[in-house]
C-alpha cells in the first residue's frame, strides 16, 4: 500500500511542472540529435488519383456523378543513427470538383514520429505530429472523405519521455506525455498530460514479489476552460513459498474529479489477500477478496486474473474485478506462428472532450457538440492474419460501447473486415475486401434522437509497378448505408485509378 501512495505521490508531482517547458526541452533534445552522424532516405513522390462517383453528395434519390482529380505531392523520408530514428511521411493534395468547381480545395496529411536516447538503453524522448483529414460528424457519414466532403482536418501534436531500466531482480518502466489536439472546428480541442510508472519483481526474486501499475491522466478543454482528472493505482506485494500458492495483498485505488463529473461517479479504494497458485510453470491464476474503504459507494468484491504463456509465440491474460462502475473485465491474448498471426483485445477506459457526442437539434438531425462528461469505452477486438506463398487473407472484428456517465447516453458501433490477396507475380497483385459497420446512437431513446446506421462496403483493387519507381492502381468499390434517417440511406460506386511515381 505504501508504495502505491508514492507512486501517486511522484506521479502528481511530476504533474506540477509546467507542460510547455516539458515539451520544449524534449523537441529541442530531438532536434539536436539530428547533428549526430546517421543515415537519410528520401523518397518524394508525385500522384495523380483520378476518381468516378456517381453519387458524389450520397444522397438516396436525384443522384450527381463526378470526377475528382487529386494532384498529390508526396514525401517520405527515415533518418536513423545509433542513439536516433525520425520517420516522417507527408502529403500536399490538390482536390478537384468536375460537377462543381467552387468545392476545388487543397488539403494536406501528415504522420511523422521521432525517438532520441540520451544514451544507450537509456532514457528516451519521443515527439510525434500527425494532421488528417477526418469525418466532421460521424453521425452524417462515417466514411466522409475528400471525395464526397464532410471532413475537417484535426492535428495531433505530443512529445513525450520514457525510461525503462532493471535487471534480473527487478524491472521498472516510466513514462510521461505531452500532447495538443486541435481540429478544424474547435471541437475537441484539449491539451492532455499522462503519466505511467509500473514496477515488478525479475525471474531471480526468491522471497517477495510484487507488481504495481499507476497511471496518471489530465485533460483540458480549450473552449470551456474545463478539465477532467482521473488516476489509477494498483499494487500486489506478496510472499515466496516453497509450494504453489503464494499469498499476497492487493490494494486497488481509483478517483475521478473535474468539471462535468457528477456526484454519481464516487470511487472508492480497497484492499484485501490474496492467493497466487502457480498451476503450472506457464499459469498463474491470482485471487483475492477487497474490502472497500467506502462502503456506500461499493461492496467488498472478488479480484481474479489468469496469465498463460506456453511459449514466446503465445500469451493469454484475463482479468476480473470490481470498479465504480461496476464489474470489470480485461483480455489480451496473442498466438503467432510462421503463416497465422492472431490477436484478441477488450478493455474498459475512461475518456474525456472527444468527437463523440451528439445533440439533436432537430428531428433527425444529430449535431455534433462539445463532450462535457467522461464517457466509459469497452472496446473489443479481433484481427487474424493468414500468409501464404502468394495469397494472405485477413479478418479482422471491433466493437466498442460508449457510455456518458452522466447522461447515461449509449452508443455502440462494430465493424468487421475481411481481406484477400493475391500476389500473382512480383509486379502485380490483386485483392478483394468486404466490410460491415452498424453505428448506433442513443440507443436508448427509440423515441427520440436514436439514430442506426449500417455500412456495407465491397471493392476490388489491381495493383502493377510498371516500372522500379512507378506503379498503377485501379479499384472498384460498392458502398450501400442504410439508416433510419432516410436522408442518409445511400448508394455510391466508385472506380478509381491512381499513378504514382517515386524519385
Amino acid at each position: 500500500m505504501d508504495m502505491a501512495i508514492t507512486a501517486m505521490g511522484i506521479i502528481k508531482i511530476i504533474n506540477n511542472n509546467r507542460y510547455t517547458k516539458l515539451g520544449i526541452l524534449m523537441s529541442i533534445t530531438l532536434a539536436s540529435s539530428l547533428a549526430v552522424a546517421g543515415d537519410w532516405d528520401l523518397k518524394p513522390s508525385l500522384n495523380l488519383d483520378e476518381t468516378f462517383t456517381d453519387n458524389v453528395e450520397l444522397t438516396p434519390v436525384s443522384t450527381t456523378s463526378s470526377f475528382v482529380t487529386q494532384a498529390i505531392a508526396g514525401l517520405d523520408a527515415e533518418y536513423s543513427s545509433s542513439l536516433t530514428t525520425l520517420q516522417w511521411s507527408g502529403t500536399r493534395i490538390y482536390a478537384l470538383y468536375s460537377h462543381d468547381s467552387e468545392l476545388n480545395n487543397d488539403f494536406r496529411t501528415l504522420n511523422a514520429n521521432g525517438q532520441h536516447f540520451f544514451w544507450r538503453n537509456g532514457p528516451l524522448v519521443t515527439a510525434s505530429a500527425n494532421v488528417a483529414n477526418i469525418s466532421q460528424n460521424n453521425a452524417n457519414n462515417e466514411f466522409a472523405d475528400i471525395v464526397s466532403g464532410g471532413t475537417i482536418e484535426q492535428k495531433n501534436y505530443s512529445t513525450a519521455l520514457q525510461y525503462n531500466f532493471g535487471n534480473s531482480s527487478y524491472s521498472v518502466t516510466s513514462s510521461v506525455n505531452y500532447s495538443i489536439t486541435r481540429a478544424e472546428d474547435n471541437i475537441g480541442d484539449n491539451n492532455a498530460f499522462t503519466a505511467q510508472l509500473s514496477s515488478e519483481n525479475g525471474n531471480t526474486a526468491r522471497h517477495v514479489y510484487w507488481q504495481l501499475n499507476a497511471d496518471y491522466n489530465k485533460r483540458k478543454q480549450l473552449s470551456t476552460n474545463n478539465d477532467g482528472e482521473s488516476y489509477t493505482v494498483e499494487a500486489l506485494f506478496g510472499a515466496i513459498t516453497s509450494w504453489n500458492l503464494n499469498p499476497f495483498v492487493r490494494y486497488y485505488d481509483e478517483d475521478i474529479q473535474g468539471t462535468g463529473v457528477g456526484q454519481a461517479l464516487n470511487t472508492t479504494s480497497s484492499w484485501g489477500p490474496g492467493l497466487r497458485w502457480l498451476a503450472t510453470p506457464h499459469i498463474i491464476i491470482d485471487l483475492s477478496y477487497n474490502f472497500v474503504a467506502d462502503e456506500t459507494v461499493s461492496d467488498d468484491y472478488l479480484d481474479a486474473s489468469i496469465q498463460w504463456e506456453p511459449s514466446a509465440r503465445t500469451s493469454l491474460i484475463l482479468g476480473y474485478s470490481q470498479r465504480f462502475f461496476g464489474d470489470s473485465y480485461n483480455i489480451d491474448f496473442k498466438h503467432k506462428t510462421k503463416r497465422l498471426t492472431n490477436s484478441i483485445t477488450y478493455d474498459e477506459s475512461l475518456e474525456v472532450f472527444d468527437r463523440n457526442s451528439y445533440q439533436e437539434v432537430t428531428p433527425d438531425d444529430l449535431e455534433l457538440v462539445e463532450s462535457n462528461e467522461f464517457s466509459l469505452n469497452k472496446r473489443f477486438a479481433w484481427s487474424s492474419q493468414l500468409q501464404l506463398s502468394r495469397t494472405s487473407f485477413g479478418v479482422s472484428v471491433s466493437t466498442n460501447e460508449r457510455t456518458s456517465l452522466e447522461s447515461n447516453i449509449v452508443d455502440d458501433t462494430f465493424d468487421a473486415n475481411i481481406n484477400v490477396t493475391r500476389t500473382s507475380s512480383p509486379k502485380s497483385s490483386f485483392s478483394l475486401s468486404a466490410r460491415f459497420n452498424y453505428s448506433i446512437y442513443d440507443k436508448d431513446n427509440p423515441e427520440g434522437s436514436r439514430q442506426e446506421d449500417y455500412y456495407r462496403t465491397i471493392s476490388a483493387n489491381f495493383t502493377k509497378n510498371l516500372a522500379s519507381a512507378l506503379s498503377c492502381n485501379f479499384t472498384v468499390q460498392h458502398v450501400n448505408r442504410d439508416s433510419n434517417i432516410d436522408r442518409f440511406s445511400y448508394n455510391e460506386v466508385r472506380a478509381i485509378i491512381n499513378i504514382t511515381k517515386e524519385f
